[in-house]
């Protein structure tokens, strides 16, 4: 629990971005227990408490406030960046696996929403002629584009063979 850290306790700090990232760093002051709200509870709820950490990462003083007190885990902003900071390998290593298995569900779904799209476009086609029409002149025209670069790669290779057939005729007449 973040309330229970001491000074050169391990943090773990994971940077949930495109390329995710893990820092190690080490407690540098104790946590000081603080209410996450100024106005006092009502009669019979607990106060829910928080802790500022100050952890040394690669020589530099980071502070995550907020983090709630008698948890190991919590997601928090730094800078705008959306990171997990927790005091527990376990903690950490099993938020990894969970994001790793979300990537991995859906790599693995690609397929099944390609056959999705589809399916949704046929029916669309069905329930709305304009939306067929749409999609027929978008098809045509990608093939005519297909047609005209196949054309412009034909003409450049007849072109080619054009110079090399007037080179070698002059070449026979010198």
């Amino acid at each position: 629990m973040f309330q229970s850290v001491r000074p050169n306790s391990q943090i773990y700090i994971f940077h949930k971005n495109n390329k995710p990232t893990l820092e190690v760093g080490n407690v540098v002051e104790p946590p000081m227990l603080k209410p996450k709200y100024k106005a006092t509870p009502t009669f019979g709820q607990p106060q829910e408490m928080i802790v500022d950490l100050v952890v040394k990462i690669n020589g530099q003083n980071v502070t995550y406030n907020g983090l709630p007190a008698n948890l190991d885990i919590a997601d928090s902003y730094s800078n705008g960046e959306n990171i997990v900071v927790s005091d527990s390998r376990e903690a950490i290593n099993a938020e990894i696996i969970n994001l790793k298995q979300k990537s991995s569900d859906i790599v693995n779904s690609v397929p099944l929403h390609k056959d999705l799209i589809v399916s949704y476009d046929r029916i669309l086609s069905e329930l709305n002629p304009e939306f067929a029409e749409k999609k027929a002149q978008k098809e045509e025209i990608e093939q005519l584009k297909n047609q005209m670069a196949e054309m412009t790669k034909n003409i450049g290779e007849l072109m080619s063979a054009n110079r090399q057939l007037i080179e070698q005729l002059s070449n026979k007449e010198k």
